[in-house]
């Protein structure tokens, strides 16, 4: 993430190999295209207003596709979106490998706060709690209001209250079921598990291979190349 977004907003060429690392790590992880370009979707949209804004603030011309000026704001668009895209798959492809307690585990070794992650491994699992209660709100929303096709908005109000009551309400009967299995403020979890030899390999390899990638213009290289052969 770090190497991709220093690049200057129209080195389009220089962004373009880093879709090797999410390519290849979804082959050797067998992770599904399909239900990340779902997930992709949905951080795409901000990408895209800020993208075209720079289609009418950078108007001018850095140069010409045969008769098609492409201007800096152009440029600007198509950098956004693609590093948009390779960073957002690298984190999905995170989260598809890694249990997310392990991820904030490790986060905590490395120094972060502990009732941050704690808050996050909390917001994590019980997230589909809350979802559960807005929809038996729904639901019952729905049996009182047969006809309707969705919520009021003259009773959002008194719904989302009554959520975030009904919220409060379950939040302490976790808690309380917590503190009876020993919950004392740090969550527990397995013991880090030492690095092995392969993960430094890997984590030198990539690392490397992305500094490269940072100061060498990959596919500027094969187009001369692929040039000097014709």
């Amino acid at each position: 993430m770090v190497t991709v977004i220093s690049f200057p907003p129209w080195n389009i060429s220089a962004v373009m190999p880093f879709f090797f690392y999410p390519a290849v790590l979804m082959s050797l992880s067998g992770t599904s295209w399909r239900s990340l370009l779902v997930r992709l979707c949905a951080a795409l949209p901000f990408s895209l207003a800020g993208g075209i804004s720079n289609l009418f603030i950078l108007k001018e011309t850095a140069f010409y596709l045969g008769s098609f000026p492409v201007s800096f704001g152009l440029l600007s668009f198509v950098s956004i979106m693609l590093k948009t895209t390779f960073t957002v798959f690298a984190v999905l492809i995170l989260i598809a490998t890694t249990f997310f307690v392990d991820i904030c585990r490790q986060l905590t070794s490395m120094g972060m706060p502990k009732i941050l992650c704690l808050q996050m491994v909390m917001t994590y699992r019980y997230i589909a709690t809350l979802i559960h209660e807005a929809a038996s709100m729904f639901t019952a929303y729905m049996l009182r209001a047969p006809r309707q096709r969705g919520i009021k908005m003259k009773d959002m109000g008194s719904f989302l209250g009554q959520l975030l009551l009904r919220s409060f309400d379950r939040a302490d009967r976790v808690y309380q079921a917590m503190r009876c299995r020993g919950f004392g403020g740090i969550y527990r979890g397995a013991a880090l598990q030492p690095s092995r030899p392969s993960d430094w390999v890997y984590t030198i390899a990539v690392c490397g291979g992305m500094i490269c990638l940072r100061f060498f213009n990959l596919s500027l290289f094969l187009g001369r190349l692929t040039g000097k052969l014709k």
